[in-house]
């Protein structure tokens, strides 16, 4: 699955890892300084630094790996630096791993013979013209330890008469500055400081294109709204930008998309927060099968499977609802309907999308381009709205003057919401369409009925209830044959709330199944389950 993920974003290598990869290292505007500032304490012989970041991930053992291999470029290999990530060691512990670093051996347990051995060691590195870094990592650590603290400070007393025998740098987290405030004599003895923070959102988008170039993938990769969603959720942090835009790369790729945006970054974020019933990783196995010249276009999740024909409970006769005025999306997890300006539902907090209608990539509510295809969510759609129209002319839809019809049948749209087609039920003389519920009971199962179809919407009213159901909610959708003569007839399956709905037009057999194929191909294009 490696090589065929790598493959299909055309890149070399994974470009989000975790670890601290000098050569990874995307150098922001305070990531830029206090590299520098660092450099400046071991050139001018400052003897000591402090670099401290607010939160844990915010890329300061990254920029000590990418100052260890800067000193190796400039001094040709003249420098020694002893770099010491588990500082919870015992005195003697740290000042042996200290010489054990730097080329020594200690041979002792007695803590005055083990730092002058250490002293003598770095008297001789320097008359070798070698320049010592001591780098001590995860500092917050010695919260509890002010023997190990004292050890350390020690260390910055090692000096000749113009210069220091090393330089100290000492890093952690934010409890790290707190610590040291408290020991004057440890923290004046440390003049250059730095404060790590949370990236801005340009240096955040920065750092997602940084990588992916890094690793020969386009920097386009990301849209506009995934750098925002990556943003808001990360709050700046580096590696958590990177655990989850790592995560939407794998996303996109099980999903066959070829940009990652709004929808892609939602279900990365929310899988972060789950505590089972995510979007896991390990879902994507599955998607190793796919051939990978089958993977260049952009595919939608394939329809839930239909349920069972099973005998539906009488329900009770309940009004159409009202939908707001206001334009407006219906949440694809619960149905609660939000204010299109929402981006997750008010109801219950999952990402609001919608689906391209030419290539069926999922988006969010507030583009209008899809970022697969490139084309006008809007005006594709009204494409296949008038063509739907055009089509349906002749089969006596009531194109127009369908608003005495929906009072009639206390139908009440929203103020975006376009009516499509009325089909009415008909009469004694002209027969209309009718419905069938699976397993009613009734001789035939058959009701007169009305069909009204939005571009939001589907309802059938009989004589004693609507039904309704939103589009996006919609199970199945499919037109199939009734009776097992030649050209038999043809009657419309929807699948909605558990339940089967058969609908029968009451045209000859050809126009009929061409008015059901029409109708279905409109339904299933704003399917999203």
């Amino acid at each position: 699955m490696a090589d065929d993920y790598l493959a299909y974003w055309g890149i070399i290598k994974a470009p989000f890892s975790l670890t601290p990869d000098p050569e990874m290292l995307f150098l922001s505007s305070q990531h830029s300084e206090c590299l520098m500032r660092l450099k400046y304490a071991i050139f001018s012989q400052k003897g000591g630094a402090l670099l401290v970041s607010d939160n844990a991930g915010n890329g300061k053992t990254s920029v000590l790996a990418r100052l260890k291999n800067d000193l190796d470029d400039y001094y040709a290999g003249r420098v020694k630096v002893v770099f010491i990530d588990h500082p919870t060691l015992s005195p003697i512990e740290m000042i042996g791993e200290i010489a054990n670093q730097l080329g020594g051996e200690l041979h002792t347990t007695e803590k005055i013979r083990a730092l002058n051995y250490l002293r003598d060691r770095l008297f001789s590195l320097y008359n070798e013209n070698i320049k010592v870094v001591v780098i001590v990592d995860e500092g917050q650590m010695l919260k509890d330890r002010p023997d190990i603290l004292g050890e350390l400070r020690i260390l910055l007393n090692f000096c000749v008469s113009d210069a220091f025998l090393l330089t100290f740098i000492f890093s952690g987290q934010k409890p790290l500055d707190s610590i040291l405030r408290e020991m004057p004599e440890f923290w004046q003895r440390l003049p250059v400081r730095f404060f790590l923070r949370n990236l801005d959102f340009n240096d955040t988008k920065g750092l997602i294109q940084y990588r992916l170039e890094k690793v020969g993938g386009s920097a386009d990769i990301f849209t506009e709204d995934a750098f925002q969603g990556i943003y808001k959720y990360s709050e700046g942090c580096p590696r958590v930008i990177c655990a989850v835009a790592d995560l939407c790369l794998v996303v996109g790729y099980a999903k066959g998309t070829r940009r990652i945006g709004f929808v892609e970054v939602s279900t990365a974020c929310r899988d972060m927060e789950s505590s089972g019933d995510g979007f896991h990783y390990y879902a994507f196995v599955k998607s190793q099968d796919i051939p990978m010249d089958e993977r260049q276009k952009p595919v939608a999740p394939e329809p839930s499977k239909s349920p069972a024909f099973v005998s539906a409970p009488k329900h009770d006769t309940a009004p159409a609802r009202t939908l707001p005025s206001v334009k407006s999306t219906v949440c694809p997890s619960c149905s609660e309907v939000n204010s299109s300006e929402r981006r997750f539902c008010v109801s219950c907090d999952q990402p609001l999308f919608r689906k391209c209608p030419k290539c069926g990539t999922f988006i969010d509510t507030v583009s209008n381009e899809c970022p697969s295809c490139g084309v006008n969510i809007d005006e594709a759609k009204r494409g296949i709205i008038d063509a739907l129209v055009s089509d349906l002319k002749s089969y006596d839809i009531m194109e127009n003057g369908y608003d005495v019809w929906l009072r009639a049948a206390d139908i009440e749209c929203a103020g975006d919401e376009r009516v499509l087609i009325v089909l009415p039920r008909g009469n004694f003389i002209n027969q209309g369409p009718t419905i069938q519920v699976g397993g009613t009971g009734k001789k035939n199962g058959k009701d007169p009925c009305d069909i009204v179809l939005t571009d939001r919407r589907i309802l059938f009213v009989t004589g004693d209830e609507k039904i309704e159901a939103e589009l996006m909610r919609v199970d199945t959708c499919i037109v199939s044959a009734t009776g097992k003569i030649f050209g038999g007839r043809h009657m419309l399956v929807f699948g909605f709330d558990g339940r089967i709905y058969r609908i029968y037009l009451p045209y000859s057999s050809r126009r009929n199944k061409t008015a059901l194929e029409a109708i279905a191909a409109f339904v299933r294009q704003e399917m999203l389950k």
